[in-house]
């Protein structure tokens, strides 16, 4: 996009952005496409890669005492465990997912809000009679962007379609995540791990606000504690969990996908950025054109 006369029309800006972020919709739908077929392709080999160094290394004594039919049968276990989350692993599905986390993402915020708006009513001293002008005043406003109903068609608005694309990665994390936990039961009822941890647990691992132990791409080393007490002792437990990262760090094509697919992200940013801008130069125009035409009509002598 060319540079913009800063007297140029916010709404005209603005509808330019919109087409600029309709022509990139469609690439970026195409190489989203490619990141998840190879994503597809890659799921089993990297699932069946970090078990083995799981039961190579942390139990191989267990791992050989299965027996070969049992070790057989959970292989085919983890493969179909596999197989049946990534038939499942495309766009359609990842929006249903997403609209899904979007619900319960409102739903902890409406949640959080009403706890923070009883703690100040609390505060403020319950009831207080409205005339009297004690009190807090508490304005609530209508819901953001952030709030409405994530769609299954990709958006073209530069913010709609960011948004868009943001919860749609959440989905990949959660799906394989998913598919971890899963993984993991069938582990631990083979007696192959200790424990199976808690999929808030893994969230919070996935999202950074829990620090993990070193590990080999896509395994979960952790310290976990055997009680509620402080000092309570910690057991060190590996379990599997497959992370983007990983995958796009363990094969080139994903990880060179991953890339084209940031630079239509990219793209998309730098018209976020514009839209913001010119949005709010049009609401403030706004305002101030309304501000100065309520003022103009209650100067005016009346008839």
């Amino acid at each position: 996009m060319q540079d913009l006369n800063p007297h140029q029309d916010a709404s005209q800006v603005l509808r330019q952005l919109e087409a600029e972020t309709d022509q990139l919709v469609l690439p970026l739908l195409r190489q989203l496409e490619d990141y998840l077929g190879i994503l597809r392709q890659q799921a089993p080999q990297q699932m069946l890669q970090a078990v083995f160094k799981l039961v190579s290394q942390d139990c191989p004594e267990r791992y050989s005492s299965l027996g070969h039919g049992a070790r057989q049968a959970l292989q085919r276990r983890l493969k179909a465990l596999t197989a049946a989350s990534c038939c499942v692993l495309t766009v359609e599905h990842l929006l249903l997912l997403a609209q899904k986390l979007q619900a319960e993402h409102q739903r902890i915020k409406q949640e959080r809000r009403r706890k923070m708006l009883a703690a100040l009513e609390h505060i403020n001293g319950g009831e207080k009679d409205e005339s009297s002008g004690d009190g807090l005043i508490l304005a609530i406003q209508e819901p953001s962007q952030e709030d409405t109903t994530l769609p299954l068609v990709a958006p073209r608005d530069p913010q709609g379609l960011e948004r868009w694309c943001s919860w749609l990665r959440q989905a990949m994390v959660h799906h394989l995540r998913t598919l971890s936990h899963q993984l993991n039961v069938e582990l631990l009822n083979h007696h192959l791990i200790q424990a199976v941890l808690p999929v808030r647990l893994l969230d919070a691992v996935l999202a950074g606000d829990v620090e993990a132990m070193q590990a080999p791409e896509n395994l979960l080393k952790i310290a976990v504690p055997m009680g509620n007490e402080e000092n309570a002792p910690q057991v060190i437990t590996c379990v599997v969990l497959l992370r983007l990262q990983d995958m796009e760090f363990a094969h080139l094509p994903l990880r060179q996908s991953r890339q084209r697919l940031q630079k239509h992200q990219k793209d998309l940013q730098n018209l976020v950025t514009q839209s913001r801008h010119w949005r709010r130069r049009l609401v403030t125009e706004q305002a101030m054109a309304d501000w100065n035409n309520d003022l103009q009509q209650i100067q005016s002598p009346r008839p």
